[in-house]
C-alpha cells in the first residue's frame, strides 16, 4: 500500500464519517414535530428575557440545526452556554422554572 493509497483511505473513512452523521442528523427531527417557538407563552419569554436582562445577561432563543429541539443560550450566568429543550418536553414549564432559577 502506497502513499497515496493511505491518504484515499482517509479522505473515504472521513467522507462515510460524514455521511454517517448526516443520517443520524437528518434523523433527529422527532415523529411529534419540529421545535416551534410560537408555541411559547409570549409573556414568560419576555418575562425570561427582563429577568436575565436585569442582572446584566442576555438569552437567545433559537433551534439545533436539525430543528428538532430549541435552543436557548444564556449569557451572564458564569460562562455562556446552551440548554436544549426537546418539543415532548413542557417549554412553558421550562420558561417558568427559568424565570424562578434566575429570580433568586
Amino acid at each position: 500500500m502506497g502513499i497515496n493509497d493511505r491518504a484515499q483511505n482517509r479522505k473515504d473513512e472521513k467522507r462515510a464519517a460524514a455521511q454517517a452523521k448526516r443520517k443520524l442528523r437528518d434523523s433527529a427531527t422527532t415523529s411529534r414535530g419540529a421545535a416551534d417557538w410560537e408555541t411559547a407563552d409570549g409573556v414568560l419569554v419576555c418575562k425570561l428575557v427582563a429577568t436575565l436582562a436585569g442582572d446584566g445577561g442576555a438569552v437567545r432563543f433559537g433551534y439545533t440545526r436539525d430543528g428538532g429541539a430549541y435552543a436557548v443560550g444564556i449569557y451572564g450566568d458564569g460562562e455562556p452556554y446552551t440548554v436544549y429543550i426537546s418539543p415532548s418536553e413542557d417549554l412553558n414549564g421550562w420558561l417558568r422554572n427559568a424565570i424562578e432559577d434566575f429570580s433568586a
